[in-house]
């Protein structure tokens, strides 16, 4: 019984270090910043200076 619940735990940690390893691996190697995308900007005349928002918000 405690050989089983000890497998269990090595396979669950195992698991979850594989995941964060990952995580950290599209952390350093992200795709959304190689392929940027163009925003349109709305501007709006505020008190003292235009606003520059998102087109959509």
């Amino acid at each position: 019984m405690r050989k089983t619940l000890a497998l269990g735990l090595v396979l669950i940690s195992g698991m979850l270090l594989l995941n964060s390893g990952l995580e950290v691996y599209r952390c350093f190697v992200p795709k959304k910043i190689m392929d940027p995308q163009p925003v349109k900007l709305v501007r709006i005349e505020g008190k003292n200076c235009p606003l520059y928002y998102p087109e959509g918000q």
